[in-house]
């Protein structure tokens, strides 16, 4: 009796032994689990081409961890992370992490995105030039309260960088949590500008949609004393002059479902994804025309 009920229990592992290894995907470029670290200003876009290429290939899971610019840093630096969407290329720090581990890493563009500057549709200003948005960055925030996502947000790094800034103001500046909490705050309050990618007033819940509604976006004064705002028009020509390249970048040393993700993200559904977002593709992806004689 007890050699029967052995031969029962090795029957049935072997049986959920098989069974499990059949289920088992090894990772190819279409196959396995990924997981990016996206600049959390960036996550909208990047949820849609998930969602897209998850659909398109039903074993690759993609998984998003959404996070601050300098949080994402961190990770690298700690050995955490390795394949990331960025507003940005690797620093000089991250980049010699990898190079101790003689990691070279693939840099792909596939977007161009511009940071729009938002206030209440109530409120009087009517544009801002560069130098005047320089000052507030200087200290001279008496007129209006700056509002952005995130104190460690590549949104603010990018424009304390551009403006030589090594500290913020101490008064009229806030940062929240996320994108949204500032097109809220916006929407409710006048005397504020708030500092969002385009992306987060194009790719919106229908919360945030209904607030959009009370926003209007400040037309910036670019070097050529034109009132622009962020379009797919003024990036591409270069005219909108808060503008910054998307990256994605692959530093897991090794062939798989990370160069298929970046490929189909620079591909042409990847970027008419990103056209349709309102963001200006790397690519812009052809559209073929066909003639007819007869209707």
């Amino acid at each position: 009796m007890k050699r029967i009920v052995l031969i029962i229990v090795f029957v049935l592992f072997s049986f959920f032994s098989c069974n499990k290894s059949s289920k088992e995907v090894n990772e190819t470029i279409t196959t396995g689990q990924l997981n990016v670290w996206v600049d959390e200003t960036l996550l909208p876009i990047m949820e849609e081409q998930k969602a897209v290429f998850e659909s398109q290939y039903k074993y690759a899971k993609v998984n998003l961890i959404s996070k601050s610019e300098t949080e994402i840093s961190k990770a690298i630096v700690e050995g955490k992370a390795d394949y990331f969407v960025l507003a940005r290329k690797l620093n000089a720090n991250e980049t010699s992490y990898f190079k101790s581990k003689t990691i070279l890493g693939k840099v792909t563009p596939i977007a161009k995105d511009g940071i729009a500057l938002i206030a209440n549709s109530d409120d009087d200003i009517k544009q801002i030039s560069l130098i005047e948005l320089e000052s507030y960055f200087k200290g001279n925030t008496s007129v209006k309260k700056l509002v952005f996502d995130n104190a460690n947000s590549s949104t603010l790094g990018f424009l304390m960088e551009k403006f030589k800034s090594n500290s913020l103001p101490k008064n009229n500046v806030s940062a929240f949590t996320t994108n949204t909490e500032v097109i809220k705050f916006v929407s409710e309050n006048k005397n504020a500008i708030g500092f969002v990618g385009v992306n987060w007033l194009t790719n919106v819940d229908l919360e945030t949609e209904s607030r959009l509604k009370n926003i209007k976006v400040i037309p910036l004064v670019n070097d050529k004393k034109e009132l622009v705002k962020p379009s797919q028009s003024s990036l591409a020509l270069n005219d909108y002059p808060l503008t910054r390249t998307i990256f994605v970048l692959n530093y897991q040393g090794k062939s798989g479902l990370g160069m298929g993700f970046a490929s189909f993200v620079a591909g042409n559904i990847g970027q008419r994804i990103i056209l349709k977002s309102g963001l200006l593709p790397e690519h812009i992806p052809t559209r073929e025309l066909k003639i007819r004689k007869k209707i």
